[in-house]
C-alpha cells in the first residue's frame, strides 16, 4: 500500500508546497495500516486461543472414559498436542517487523490450557458426563430394593515453582475409589499467571481435596 501511495506521488515530491503534504498523509497511511495490522492480529489470536481451548475440552470430555490410572498421561498427551497445535499456527500469525510474535501469545496460553485441565474434572460438562455415565450403569446393574453408599476422594494438588512455564508435567495414582493427581508448571514468574492472580505469585502449592458420595436406594 505505501509502495503504491509512494509510486503515485512520487511527482510532488520535489514540489516545496506539496512535499510537506505529502510525508504528512504518508505517515498517517502507514500509522493507519499498522493499528489496523495489530487489531487483526489481536483478533485472530484471540478466536485462536478460543478454538484451541474449545478443541482441548472436546479430547479431555473423550479421555474421560479411560481408566483412571491413565487419565494423568492422556491429559498430559492431549495438553501437549493442543499447545503444539497453538504454536504451529500462530507460526502464520505473527508479523515480526511490527514487533507482533508468537512468543508472549504462546507463554499465556500455556498457562491457560494447563489450568483447563486442572480444574476440567470439576467442570460441568464433565460433571454431566459422569453422572450420565453412573446413571446407565447403575440402571443396569442395581437390584430391586438394594441399597448402597460409597465414598471416594478425589486430591488434585498443582505445584507452580519459580520459573516462565519452560516445564511442566502430571502424574496420576488409582487406589480403589480414591485417586490422586499431580501437576508441576513452574511459571510463578509468567506476568499472564501473575495476572490471573490479581497482580500476586501464584501459590507454590495447590490442594484440592474433592469428596465423592455415591448414594444408591
Amino acid at each position: 500500500v505505501l509502495g503504491s501511495f509512494d509510486s503515485e506521488t512520487l511527482a510532488a515530491a520535489g514540489l516545496p508546497l506539496v512535499a510537506p503534504y505529502r510525508l504528512e498523509m504518508r505517515s498517517q497511511l502507514a500509522s493507519l495500516l499498522d493499528s489496523s495490522i495489530r487489531e487483526v492480529f489481536a483478533s485472530q489470536v484471540t478466536n485462536l486461543e478460543k478454538s484451541t481451548i474449545k478443541k482441548l475440552r472436546a479430547q479431555l470430555l473423550k479421555k474421560l472414559d479411560v481408566p483412571p490410572e491413565d487419565a494423568p498421561s492422556e491429559n498430559a498427551a492431549a495438553l501437549r498436542a493442543a499447545s503444539f497445535s497453538f504454536d504451529s499456527t500462530m507460526n502464520d500469525l505473527e508479523v515480526p517487523s511490527l514487533g507482533l510474535t508468537k512468543a508472549k501469545a504462546c507463554r499465556e496460553m500455556e498457562s491457560k490450557l494447563t489450568d483447563e485441565v486442572m480444574s476440567f474434572a470439576d467442570s460441568p460438562i464433565a460433571q454431566i458426563k459422569r453422572m450420565k455415565k453412573v446413571t446407565k450403569v447403575t440402571s443396569k446393574e442395581k437390584k430391586p430394593g438394594q441399597r448402597s453408599i460409597d465414598f471416594g476422594l478425589d486430591l488434585v494438588a498443582m505445584l507452580r515453582p519459580d520459573g516462565f512455564g519452560s516445564l511442566q508435567g502430571f502424574a496420576g495414582y488409582q487406589l480403589g475409589g480414591n485417586s490422586v493427581t499431580f501437576g508441576i508448571h513452574n511459571d510463578a514468574d509468567d506476568p499472564q499467571t501473575i495476572a490471573q492472580f490479581g497482580g500476586v505469585r501464584p501459590p507454590l502449592l495447590r490442594v484440592q481435596p474433592k469428596l465423592r458420595v455415591d448414594v444408591e436406594m
